[in-house]
């Protein structure tokens, strides 16, 4: 199912349980990654938090102004697809928050500056938010 951003604000905040009803999904599992890909459509959504968890991986990742320094998942999923989004009419967006348990912030969308591709570890990437 394709999803809107029609009513999604940057700088606003969403919890995942506010995104998965306004999506059309019946839970917020469908978004609880941190790389959500949506079936049938050429969206890729990224859910970056900076102070995770102890129990997460503890990816090295950090929004300050509009740069986003991001490692990717060690699964390296949607790698491929981050990096022909200006070829392909894919679009990147960004939610964002400091904390974990805390709402996510909708930054906009994402365009690829530069990356570092690994096999066996997380792949870097250097984002732009606009």
């Amino acid at each position: 199912m394709p999803i809107s951003f029609s009513r999604i604000n940057q700088g606003a905040t969403y919890s995942r349980h506010e995104l998965a009803a306004l999506w059309g999904y019946s839970s917020y599992h469908a978004i609880a990654r941190g790389v959500v890909t949506p079936r049938h459509d050429n969206k890729i959504v990224l859910f970056v938090t900076e102070e995770k968890q102890a129990s997460a991986e503890q990816y090295a990742d950090r929004l300050e102004n509009d740069i986003l320094n991001w490692e990717g998942p060690t699964d390296h999923f949607a790698e491929d697809r981050m990096l022909k989004v200006v070829s392909s009419g894919d679009e990147l967006h960004l939610f964002h928050r400091q904390r974990h348990r805390s709402d996510f912030t909708y930054c906009g969308r994402l365009a690829v500056v530069s990356y570092v591709r690994h096999a066996i570890r997380p792949s870097r990437f250097v984002f732009k938010v606009g």
